[in-house]
């Protein structure tokens, strides 16, 4: 029997979509206003919420304003393939950075967390995943997803959460998975990048093992710190 992992699914992400397909088939035209919150998260079957959540990614992207008063406007249109294209990667790559700002806050919590519960064998199983990212061939099939698995580096954090012994640690990290594969892939082709990630991933193990919890919430706000540094100078200046 094969049972494959449940992903995570960002609702709003849906939202944002079927609003592009409004837009690119012609039904809605700069100068229009969008239904009321009310009718939008009734006709998609969400939470105003989750709605408001894509609103404000479509307002920072600058296709959707709203007008005190008077409702949200369409403010232009999409037209080519290559504006949509560049509007999804400016909405991944701002995505990654609000990741990242939110890693700083729950992750330092886990890593510590970490540094005080880890049994011999959570270290044994952190070396392992920390081994196996050090040997990541990027030619190769190891650095993706293809099976549904967690690659070497996705596996690394992992380990480290499941150290915590507390399950809902675990998930939060669980959850956010594909957005740290997006988080390394935005930055796996900067040169010397990944023998950086190696040794900022090692300090974080040794802190681990030895039982220091601030000198593993230090070192892993020196690796996040890190890669958003290169995120924002080398994809546009607007893994893990």
């Amino acid at each position: 029997m094969t049972i494959k992992k449940i992903k995570y699914h960002r609702v709003y992400e849906d939202v944002i979509e079927q609003i592009e397909n409004l837009i690119l088939e012609g039904n809605l035209a700069p100068g229009d206003v969008l239904p009321t919150e009310r009718e939008l998260a009734q006709a998609f079957g969400i939470s105003r919420g989750t709605l408001r959540e894509a609103f404000r990614i479509l307002e920072r992207e600058g296709l959707i304003e709203t007008r005190p008063g008077g409702g949200r406007f369409l403010s232009k249109r999409l037209n080519e393939a290559e504006d949509k294209k560049r509007m999804l990667e400016n909405i991944e790559r701002a995505t990654i950075i609000e990741l990242l700002e939110a890693r700083e806050i729950f992750e330092t919590g886990i890593v510590e967390l970490a540094a005080e519960r880890a049994t011999e064998q959570d270290i044994r199983e952190i070396e392992q995943a920390f081994e196996k990212w050090g040997k990541i061939d990027r030619d190769s099939d190891d650095s993706d997803d293809s099976n549904g698995q967690a690659n070497p580096d996705q596996a690394f954090h992992l380990s480290i959460a499941k150290a915590t012994h507390n399950v809902v640690l675990v998930n939060l990290i669980d959850l956010h998975i594909d957005l740290l594969q997006k988080t390394l892939a935005k930055t796996e082709h900067i040169p010397g990048r990944k023998d950086d990630v190696y040794k900022e991933h090692y300090r974080i193990l040794q802190a681990i093992k030895e039982k220091n919890p601030q000198k593993a919430k230090e070192a892993l706000l020196y690796h996040l710190q890190q890669v958003k540094q290169n995120i924002l100078l080398h994809n546009g200046s607007s893994k893990g």
